[in-house]
């Protein structure tokens, strides 16, 4: 039975629809740890460990190496066999990787649990996010990937106040015990959703179909078939694979910033880790609301032009880093970058239905942060080799040109809206 609800709330926010958001933002803060705590306990970890940049960024790419297969085959196999088990147990797993990178002592363990947290993050979140646009009409899912991820925005703020603390208290071990803490908490969110997530969306929310893939509403036999079919008409739609494209230009300059924050901050410039843990929390109490405001924007203009913009944003807070490194130029991309931080994720989960069946969007988004992972997974080691040689300034040289690279891509993206897309 729905509760009673104020004129002004909208009509899924009583529902098990808005249930099913509350554990969407609950699983991105759980597996956003493996995306956005590496900026503060990486530089820690390379002291303790003895590692260069090189190194500590190839713990980042084979994180995100693992995670592009295991997202493609979390995202190709969740419309087959339901979603429900493949992001708890996902989320489970991931924790468990969490906890042994703090227990590792070594180099070949810290990267057995990289991998390991690649496992299970893309196990979790191409499913979760594929799943939430089968509960959401097609007006609402920009709104509702925005609102889900804010839980990778948690996860950064929680990191920026958990892990200049412990490391305050602890400088040797200080990283592992951050580890511990976030590995605990998705642990809990992963038994959660194991217990509460559902596979079967609300009739109502299953509306629209691309013109280019049906010619109408699956009814009955029809449609029970098409839920338990392999999701090719995802693989062969040119505009899920432009919009993997942007994800990859998008993976390819957060991976730099990600990975390399916080070491360019305190090691190459002199700023305290309580700063940097500062301008963190900053950038993740910023990026709350850019995932919902990116994600309406794409439904009320276009999704090309929402990405156009976020790129254009980017791309000046990485050449502020490259060229005029100093805490003013800091702040400023700290502000930029934390206002578009789940900018390309939110409109990816958004455009996930727009150009397929809604019960193959899983997949969609899957083969959408197979292209993110592949950027994620590749900057950090390119932007640590040229650290090491040339100066960690030219590593986000690289990340400015990612941006630049996506602002062309989106361009097409703007000619070529969905056919049932309000522009």
């Amino acid at each position: 039975m729905k509760l009673p609800k104020p004129g002004f709330t909208p009509d899924w926010l009583f529902t098990y629809t808005g249930v099913m958001l509350l554990l969407g933002v609950a699983v991105n803060w759980g597996a956003g740890f493996t995306q956005f705590a590496h900026s503060l306990t990486l530089p820690s970890m390379e002291v303790a460990l003895e590692l260069s940049h090189t190194k500590a960024g190839l713990v980042i790419t084979l994180t995100n190496l693992v995670r592009i297969f295991s997202t493609f085959t979390a995202g190709t196999m969740a419309p087959r066999y339901g979603s429900r088990f493949i992001i708890g147990l996902g989320t489970v797993g991931a924790g468990c990787a969490m906890i042994m990178l703090g227990l590792a002592q070594t180099y070949p363990l810290v990267l057995l649990s990289a991998a390991f947290m690649g496992i299970g993050t893309g196990m979790a979140l191409a499913p979760m996010m594929g799943l939430l646009s089968r509960w959401f009409q097609l007006g609402d899912r920009g709104l509702a990937a925005g609102l889900a991820s804010m839980g990778g925005s948690f996860a950064f703020i929680f990191a920026g106040v958990v892990v200049p603390w412990l490391v305050g208290s602890d400088p040797d071990d200080g990283w592992r015990h951050s580890w511990f803490v976030f590995g605990a908490l998705a642990i809990t969110i992963g038994i959660i959703s194991l217990v509460f997530l559902r596979d079967r969306a609300r009739a109502d929310a299953r509306e629209e179909q691309p013109t280019e893939i049906t010619t109408g509403q699956d009814t009955g036999q029809d449609s029970e078939r098409s839920q338990r079919a392999w999701p090719m008409a995802a693989y062969k739609s040119p505009m899920i694979w432009l919009a993997t494209f942007l994800a990859f230009n998008s993976g390819w300059s957060q991976g730099v910033f990600n990975a390399f924050f916080g070491v360019y901050l305190s090691q190459e410039s002199g700023i305290g880790l309580g700063t940097v843990g500062q301008l963190v929390i900053l950038i993740g109490v910023l990026s709350i609301t850019s995932g919902t405001f990116w994600g309406a924007l794409s439904d009320r203009a276009s999704r090309g032009q929402a990405f156009f913009y976020s790129y254009l944003l980017q791309a000046i807070a990485f050449a502020l880093m490259a060229l005029f490194p100093g805490i003013i130029s800091f702040i400023i991309a700290a502000i930029l970058i934390g206002f578009t931080l789940r900018a390309a994720y939110t409109i990816c989960a958004a455009c996930s239905g727009d150009y397929v069946a809604v019960q193959f969007s899983a997949a969609a988004f899957g083969l959408m942060s197979v292209g993110a992972g592949l950027g994620n997974a590749l900057s950090p080691t390119v932007g640590g080799a040229i650290a090491d040689n040339f100066g960690m300034n030219w590593s986000f040289a690289l990340a400015t040109i990612g941006s630049v690279v996506g602002m062309a891509g989106s361009v097409v993206l703007i000619r070529r809206p969905a056919s049932h897309q309000r522009v």
